[in-house]
C-alpha cells in the first residue's frame, strides 16, 4: 500500500466546467484550499513549488511541471524555467533587447526567457485588451 502521507503534497480538485476550479494544498500539518483564480504565480524551486497568492504563498512537493500540466493554460504561462504566472495580475511589461520582465504589483518583476518573448506578449495583449 502505498504511502499516502506526503508533506506538503498537492491534491487538485476538478470541476466539470473549468479546468481546475481550487488546488488543495498539504502545508504545515493541514490542508488549505486555494481557488486557482486568486493564485498570483507560482515559483519552482528544485522538486517543490512556492504558490503565491495576493495574500500568502504556500510550500507544494510538486513540480512547476506538474503545475503547468493542471492550470488553465489561457491564463496561466510559463514565463521561464523557475516560473508560471496568472496573465491576468500582470501589470506591466518591460520588453528590452537584453532582457525582458513581466511586473507585478508590490513591485516584484519576474524574468521572462528570450524564447517564451513573443508567446508572453501575444497573451498579455491578449487581456489587457479584453
Amino acid at each position: 500500500m502505498k504511502n499516502l502521507d506526503h508533506t506538503s503534497n498537492c491534491i487538485v480538485t476538478k470541476s466539470d466546467k473549468l479546468k481546475k476550479s481550487q488546488i488543495k494544498l498539504h502545508c504545515s500539518n493541514k490542508f488549505v484550499n486555494v481557488p486557482v483564480d486568486k493564485i498570483v504565480r507560482l515559483e519552482g524551486d528544485c522538486n517543490y513549488t512556492v504558490v503565491h497568492t495576493q495574500n500568502k504563498k504556500y510550500i507544494s512537493a510538486r513540480t512547476l511541471k506538474h503545475y503547468e500540466g493542471i492550470l488553465d493554460d489561457s491564463y496561466f504561462i510559463r514565463v521561464h524555467k523557475s516560473h508560471l504566472v496568472n496573465i491576468l495580475y500582470a501589470k506591466g511589461l518591460d520588453i528590452q533587447a537584453s532582457s525582458s520582465a513581466i511586473a507585478f504589483d508590490g513591485g516584484k518583476n519576474i524574468e521572462i526567457s528570450r524564447r517564451k518573448v513573443k508567446a508572453v506578449i501575444e497573451k498579455f495583449d491578449f487581456y489587457k485588451k479584453s
